[in-house]
């Protein structure tokens, strides 16, 4: 007697190898694992480690690796160059700035990096030129804008550098705060007299509404010996901002005098 595998047998067995092919085919979504790098991204993200640990000539091989196979990758040569310049090579860094240049004509960053080798090397007038190009690619990097203020601040050229800090203030509240020092775009805020630059701060975010970055700044310029910072009285574009309780506790710093004085008052 032939036996049969009943019906409903064959069908169950049908239904459970369907759903495990189908769960063969789909990614696990629940696994918690993130997807697995390719070896080129293992590679750059390595690179990427070596410049946040500061192991620049490390990091140099690393994105020689891949410069290997990708020779007019602008990203891969700008990154490069940031290392050099870490390293204070500025020939090399100025020749890789100027590779990534000649990849991508309008990528930004290596455009404005450029300006900085030109900045180290205090040629001021050139890393100005320099900026000024990046900032006709993209006039809403606010790291650009803060780099041309400071080569017009060594410049001696405070009311242009004034207006540059109060673009990328306006583009970037904390773009003072922070350094994209191992991103893309190099900033340095070397300046010669940090009393009168943080004064000049104080004033921009003074005119900006923003009492707190003021008054912040108010107190290093003082911290700093400014000659000048007792002008914040009469100097228009404090007027707004006098009367914040976060200026005010700055200005008594500034004005001992006067607080002792109201202070001997009767009634007072």
């Amino acid at each position: 007697m032939n036996a049969q595998i009943p019906r409903y047998i064959v069908l169950s067995l049908a239904l459970v190898f369907a759903a495990q092919s189908a769960a063969a085919r789909q990614p696990q979504q629940n696994s918690g694992a993130s997807p697995a790098l390719s070896p080129r991204d293992m590679q750059e993200e390595r690179a990427k480690l070596f410049m946040a640990e500061k192991r620049y000539e490390d990091a140099i091989d690393a994105y020689h690796e891949l410069l290997k196979s990708e020779p007019k990758n602008a990203l891969l040569l700008n990154m490069v160059g940031i290392a050099y310049l870490d390293l204070s090579n500025f020939e090399q860094a100025q020749k890789y700035f100027q590779r990534s240049i000649k990849a991508d004509k309008k990528y930004v960053s290596a455009v404005s990096n450029l300006g900085m080798v030109w900045y180290h090397q205090k040629d001021f007038r050139r890393a100005i030129r320099q900026y000024k190009k990046a900032i006709a690619i993209d006039p809403r990097q606010a790291g650009t804008h803060a780099n041309l203020g400071f080569a017009y601040y060594n410049s001696n050229k405070f009311p242009e550098a004034a207006a540059e800090f109060q673009k990328a203030a306006d583009l970037d509240p904390h773009i003072f705060e922070h350094s994209d020092r191992v991103g893309v775009m190099v900033q340095d805020r070397t300046v010669a007299n940090h009393g009168q630059f943080f004064y000049m701060m104080a004033r921009v975010y003074a005119q900006k509404g923003d009492p707190a970055h003021c008054a912040a700044y108010l107190r290093k310029s003082m911290d700093e010996g400014y000659k000048d910072i007792k002008n914040v009285k009469t100097d228009p574009a404090f007027k707004d901002i006098l009367d914040d309780p976060g200026v005010q506790a700055v200005l008594v710093l500034i004005f001992p005098a006067e607080q002792k004085a109201d202070a001997a008052e009767p009634g007072a």
